[in-house]
């Protein structure tokens, strides 16, 4: 994926994220600060126009604002993360999930929290063909779920997860790996941010729809993956 220039990736990724905390279309009278660009609303809105030509941008209806692509969320992923501090939620966390449990039992009770901050769904998988999910109430206060396809294809997830889970098993190397759209195998609509740790018992991940905080997803991920090395 070749690099865009200074200018467009500033303001893709300014798009990114105001998409992923308002869930609405981005409209480009809004970018130039946002973006920290020092140029014209007219350039903000060619450059927008040139981000939505090359495949990064779309507009979903005539009038709206534009929200990122499949490839405007990769791209963001591939060279526009932040790295957000998490490590004080990472800890206290931690503090929550008592040491003395079995592992199993620990990994849960880890997910629940880490769902509960990120707002999103979080899956544990044990293996083999062993999993565990929660935070299925935050995924559906996402917009996202306003759409019947959307849950039936969340519900098709969930029901096939074991599946899912024991394929990564297989396939997935230690460390933290970033799963977007097409090229998920908890399918095209979603997002995952999963952990395996070195240890390779159990893995983990956050699963919610393509708009995720990507930034803060793996942030803790790569926090919890120090805790668990």
């Amino acid at each position: 994926m070749p690099r865009l220039d200074f200018r467009k990736e500033q303001l893709l990724a300014a798009v990114v994220r105001e998409h992923a905390r308002t869930a609405e279309p981005v409209a480009s009278d809004s970018m130039k600060e946002k973006a920290g660009l020092d140029v014209s609303g007219a350039t903000i809105r060619n450059e927008m126009a040139a981000l939505e030509k090359a495949g990064y941008l779309r507009q979903p209806h005539t009038s709206a604002g534009r929200v990122p692509t499949e490839a405007g969320y990769r791209y963001y992923v591939a060279h526009c993360l932040e790295q957000p501090n998490v490590k004080e939620e990472v800890d206290e966390m931690r503090e929550t999930v008592r040491p003395a449990l079995p592992h199993e039992a620990r990994m849960k009770q880890l997910a629940r929290e880490l769902a509960s901050e990120m707002r999103e769904g979080v899956f544990v998988g044990f293996a083999p063909e062993s999993t565990y999910y929660t935070g299925l109430s935050y995924l559906f206060e996402q917009p996202e779920f306003e759409s019947v396809e959307f849950v039936r294809h969340m519900g098709d997830i969930m029901d096939n997860l074991d599946r899912i889970v024991a394929k990564l098993f297989e396939e997935v190397a230690p460390g933290v790996q970033v799963y977007v759209g097409t090229e998920n195998p908890f399918g095209a609509q979603c997002g995952t941010v999963l952990l395996r740790p070195a240890s390779g018992e159990s893995m983990m991940g956050v699963l919610g729809p393509m708009r995720m905080d990507y930034d803060r997803a793996i942030g803790m991920m790569k926090e919890l993956e120090r805790l668990m090395i």
